[in-house]
């Protein structure tokens, strides 16, 4: 196993916290902070806040006191905790789509309450209020730059193919863009595409991707909620510079069997749910599989290519008590493209969570974690007996975190952390595949590195209109061997020859620097302070603004976006410095038409230093001088978003636009001079729309306009005679001068639903969506080529979809 043991890991964690010294001096800090707000405290009720047909925790639920004007959300686990004074009190439990609940209490000591919501399509037999609920959190809230989106409207939203598909739905937010029409990788405010933390239960998905790019890693049959951050991120995430997509997987129905699915076009997929022990524990297991590789043998072009994708999600939990819960969950996914037995590559992921939830008291909620998260890929050559080999990359991730929540009243709010993070990076390897292949094994070297994280956060209320959240993370990168290193003189790599080292070197030990096991020999050390300010100017509109700095340590190397298998990661280093990015913002929010449309607009400004730049002309392929191919550079970004959406009613949907700059600036790239980032769009327009005709039927539409990307465009061919042949040269001009014409598509869909007759109680449900994807066909821009027609030279514009109509038949029992 590429990771190292648990054995060994934990004590990686006794090192850390007696080499930097760090932990005690905070907790320390967080005690006297916790013992301060004690002093005289209130009573509180707490607890965790269920849907009433599944018993899955509702994230973000709000618990709130209107005579008093204060309250609360759950966390990410469902749990709240709300400080009130001694009395009677009415308090409402809310959440967007379910029934609001009030309850009358009599609150003199501590007081646990768990709380199921019912959505609001259903009725209550208790005493609640018969309508949907509207909040006011995009006012209220001290977030800004983070957008939710209800998994059930991701759903409606027309997406290629007819997948469900909530990376393409984050794509049709403002500041966040495809990279590439149909894509699922995607950019966000003017960052990288590794730039973006993509979290599942916790663990990372280094590439969320199947299929080249097409189709997401994610099930949204098994996604219960997700949350991007596209600025104002809290000091518990950090790794990255534009964004997180925090991602929750579904725990599993405690009440009784559940069963969904859906039979698509190219895949098709099943969720099974039901309690082990009802009210207590349950399962979750979901899979999905395309099977555009069955039809291939009809065509005699692609009869000999295979290509699929796969993955399962996997979930179990466990009540041990009212103070104890247990969840255990795991994703596998895989892809395959080949052509026939001569040629092929693959990818997959495989993460895996331990959790244990346990609350202290009323007010003290701590999460431990033990993650697990593997990216891996491979690319193969079969010619023949004797010639043949797979070439493989990987990386392991394991971490142990752990993440406390001290609520200390209804104004104060607690947040610390610390995690620990080992990494091993297998960069290339070469084997045979065959005993008689004449290539020989070989491997680059691995890298290991260890990360440590430790930050704390307060968020408080001065009065009932001012109210903020203040922090920081400290991360600590460090090196470690068994490995070795390039030797290089004044930034010079003496013994690199075009970017490679050289032949006559390899033998020898003077290229390289070489660590004994555990050995650290490079420590980064990156201090992310994070401020988000809130003033409410009256009960519609607030005024908002943040700051927050990130580091990341990680670097995707590729020399293009498709996911292909031929990139990789590799770890900062000697040479290759960590990335670094600061950004503030500020925006206005304002709720209209009694909170039923929310508003927003915000400026933003990033700074980005140390950016992995590709050379001009570079090698990246099985090359362990990777850090001749790259040079340091540093880029800005900035814009305008706005963005007014409606949730509730017959008719929902947003509309988002973007104005917005992105540049990139690197010694010897473009003679040293600024030039636009690839993904630099000026504009970006999305508009998303539902409305739903009847209790059967429903018409969903989006529709995307956006400035072409920026390209380096040819400027010169030329030819060069040798002795027995003539090659042909081109010349690029500036880099990313030019622009691809604008990007626009429209795309449609209608759900049909299950008939049902009055005053019957259907225990199945079913639908049919039909959706058409670019229903105009737009021949939109993917890239270009050059060659020669008649002895002229001619570009060649290469494009993906036109008119893609599908569909997709939906259960659910």
């Amino acid at each position: 196993m590429a990771c190292i043991a648990l054995p060994k890991f934990l004590n990686l964690i006794n090192y850390s916290l007696l080499k930097n010294k760090l932990f005690l001096p905070l907790f320390l800090l967080l005690a006297i902070a916790f013992n301060s707000q004690a002093q005289k405290r209130n009573p509180t009720i707490s607890g965790n806040i269920t849907d009433s047909k599944n018993g899955e925790e509702l994230i973000g639920a709000t618990i709130s006191v209107p005579a008093l004007k204060i309250g609360t959300t759950t966390n990410a686990y469902g749990f709240y905790s709300l400080a009130l004074p001694p009395g009677n009190h009415e308090v409402e439990f809310t959440y967007v789509g379910y029934l609001t609940q009030k309850k009358t209490i009599n609150l003199q000591a501590d007081t646990h309450i768990d709380l199921e919501l019912t959505e609001s399509k259903k009725e209550l037999n208790e005493i609640v209020i018969k309508t949907d609920k509207v909040t006011t959190d995009n006012v209220t809230s001290n977030k800004m730059s983070v957008i939710k989106i209800d998994v059930k409207q991701v759903k409606q939203i027309p997406i290629l193919m007819g997948e469900v598909d909530i990376i393409k739905a984050i794509q049709l937010l403002p500041g966040v863009q495809s990279a590439g029409d149909g894509s699922t990788n995607f950019i966000v405010r003017g960052g990288n595409i590794d730039h973006n933390l993509v979290l599942l239960d916790e663990a990372v998905v280094y590439n969320p991707s199947h299929v080249l790019g097409f189709f997401s890693t994610f099930n949204g049959d098994a996604v219960k909620d997700f949350e991007l951050y596209k600025g104002g991120i809290p000091a518990q995430y950090g790794g990255r510079l534009a964004s997180v997509l925090d991602v929750h997987m579904k725990d599993g129905n405690t009440k009784k069997l559940g069963v969904t699915g859906g039979i698509g076009v190219l895949s098709s997929r099943l969720t099974v749910e039901a309690p082990i022990i009802k009210n207590k524990s349950s399962f979750l297991i979901s899979g999905r599989r395309s099977y555009f590789d069955v039809f291939f043998p009809l065509s005699s072009q692609l009869k000999d290519v295979t290509a699929y994708f796969g993955d399962l999600n996997i979930k179990l939990n466990y009540e041990i008590s009212d103070k104890d819960k247990l969840f255990l969950s795991g994703y596998f996914g895989k892809d395959a493209l080949g052509f026939g037995s001569f040629a092929g590559f693959g990818w997959g992921n495989n993460t895996g969570t331990l959790r244990w939830n346990h609350v202290f008291n009323s007010r003290l909620f701590v999460n431990t974690s033990l993650v697990y998260s593997r990216y891996n890929y491979n690319f193969d050559i079969n010619l023949s007996e004797n010639l043949n080999f797979t070439r493989s990359n990987y990386i392991d991730d394991l971490n142990l975190k752990v993440d406390g929540n001290y609520f200390a009243n209804a104004n104060s709010n607690f947040k610390f952390g610390v995690k620990l993070n080992n990494y091993v990076f297998l960069p290339g390897k070469i084997d045979k595949i065959k005993e008689a292949s004449i290539i020989e094994p070989q491997s680059l070297p691995k890298k290991k590195a260890i990360e440590q994280d430790i930050y704390a956060s307060h968020s408080f209320k001065f009065g009932a209109r001012f109210s903020a959240e203040y922090g920081a993370r400290l991360s600590i990168f460090s090196n470690i061997g068994d490995g070795r290193s390039i030797n290089y003189v004044n930034g010079t790599p003496t013994f690199v020859e075009n970017g490679f080292i050289k032949e006559s070197a390899k033998d020898s030990k003077n290229p390289y620097t070489y660590y004994s096991s555990g050995e650290i020999y490079k420590t980064n050390y990156g201090f992310e302070p994070r401020l988000n300010l809130t003033y409410l100017l009256n009960s519609s509109s607030s005024l908002k603004a943040s700051y927050n700095r990130m580091f990341q340590y990680m670097h995707l190397i590729q020399n293009i976006t498709a996911s292909t298998g031929q990139e990789f990661w590799t770890p900062t280093d000697n040479y290759i410095k960590p990335q670094m990015s600061d950004q503030i913002a500020i925006g206005y929010f304002r709720n209209f038409m009694d909170n039923k449309i929310e508003f927003s607009v915000e400026g933003y400004y990033k700074k980005l230093k140390n950016t992995v730049e590709l050379r001009e002309g570079a090698d990246i392929q099985f090359n362990e001088a990777i850090e001749a191919q790259v040079v340091a550079g540093q880029g800005r970004a900035y814009g305008l978003e706005f963005f007014a959406r409606k949730q509730t009613g017959k008719t929902t949907g947003w509309i988002g636009y973007t104005l917005a700059k992105s540049e990139r600036q690197a010694d010897n790239i473009n003679k040293g001079n600024w030039y636009s980032f690839r993904f630099d769009r000026t504009n970006y327009l999305t508009i998303v729309l539902n409305q739903q005709l009847n209790d059967r039927l429903s018409i969903s539409g989006n529709f995307i306009y956006a400035t072409g990307e920026a390209f380096s465009q040819a400027s010169q061919r030329y030819s060069v005679f040798g002795s027995t042949q003539q090659s042909v040269s081109i010349y690029y001009g500036e880099r990313n001068g030019s622009r691809f014409p604008a990007y626009h598509r429209a795309d449609v869909s209608l759900t049909i639903g299950r008939k049902k007759r009055p005053g019957r109680v259907y225990k199945n449900e079913s639908d049919v969506v039909i959706a058409v994807y670019n229903v105009y066909g737009r021949k939109n821009a993917y890239t270009l080529s050059y060659d020669t027609l008649n002895n002229v030279p001619v570009i060649y514009k290469w494009y993906l979809f036109t008119f893609v109509p599908s569909i997709t038949y939906n259960f659910k029992f």
